[in-house]
């Protein structure tokens, strides 16, 4: 197996750890800053980006380490256009037929008016120089960035949470849990909080918990090919990662028919 500590830059040569990368200092004022942006245009996923920037810290090499050490983790390494050719080939995806995870996540992008690199660009069109640093400089990183921004939708599809506010909040609670990221699990419960004031009738703490005991049940899905679950039936690939319904979630949003909420959206 190849050194998952260090890298080649594909463009200087030169020989980086992942220790190496440049990481901003936690700034909780500009994630505060970021946080109200999102409050403000809960559509806007630059404010989440930034938000991150200001308090992984190393929280983003740690997992980077962690990501590598599996095999899934070598094969991004080696391959990191992988999961875009697979989510942007629309008619392979189609021909797996309806009630697979395949037909789920196609219908998922569908009805919110998504594509499948629209995370990833956004992230570029918030941090355009850090972005470029990191593909010539950190080539692991990038690729680690590429495929996280990507599976993101398949998240939602795989863990139940929809793309309403509750349901983003609940999902960075569920993937700051299983990656141990500072930035998605922080965000969460700052939306939580938001939430929480906005309708005080929602059990968002236990939402969260919930949240918090189906990451930790499950396969982590950041070393899993989700990709290579799309042709099953949906349910059966939720099986195979041992995800469990997020009961409480469904049950709250069955049972609210009041305004929707103004909070964060990721």
């Amino acid at each position: 197996m190849p050194d998952t500590q260090t890298f080649q830059s594909e463009t200087t040569g030169h020989t980086h750890s992942a220790a190496d990368y440049p990481v901003r200092p936690i700034n909780p004022w500009k994630a505060w800053q970021a946080f109200q942006g999102l409050v403000r245009d809960k559509e806007d996923t630059r404010y989440v980006f930034a938000f991150f920037e200001n308090v992984n810290g190393r929280s983003y090499t740690k997992f980077y380490e962690r990501f590598t050490a599996s095999e899934y983790g070598q094969s991004i390494l080696t391959d990191r256009e992988q999961v875009g050719r697979v989510l942007n080939d629309r008619a392979t995806l189609e021909s797996y037929g309806p009630g697979t995870f395949a037909a789920a996540y196609l219908d998922y992008l569908d009805s919110e008016d998504l594509k499948p690199e629209g995370v990833f660009e956004a992230h570029w069109a918030q941090a355009p120089k850090e972005m470029a640093a990191m593909r010539d400089n950190w080539p692991g990183l990038y690729a680690v960035s590429y495929m996280m921004s990507l599976t993101h939708d398949l998240y939602h599809v795989l863990s139940g949470y929809s793309r309403d506010p509750l349901g983003e909040a609940l999902l960075l609670v569920f993937t700051g849990t299983q990656t141990n990221g500072r930035g998605p699990k922080w965000l969460g419960r700052l939306a939580g909080l938001r939430l929480r004031y906005e309708i005080p009738s929602w059990p968002v703490g236990r939402m969260m918990a919930e949240a918090k005991r189906n990451a930790l049940a499950a396969t982590p899905f950041y070393t899993t090919d989700l990709t290579a679950l799309l042709p099953l039936p949906l349910e059966e690939a939720r099986a195979r990662l041992k995800v469990n319904p997020p009961q409480l979630y469904r049950d709250t949003l069955a049972a609210y028919d009041g305004p929707a909420p103004v909070a964060v959206r990721a």
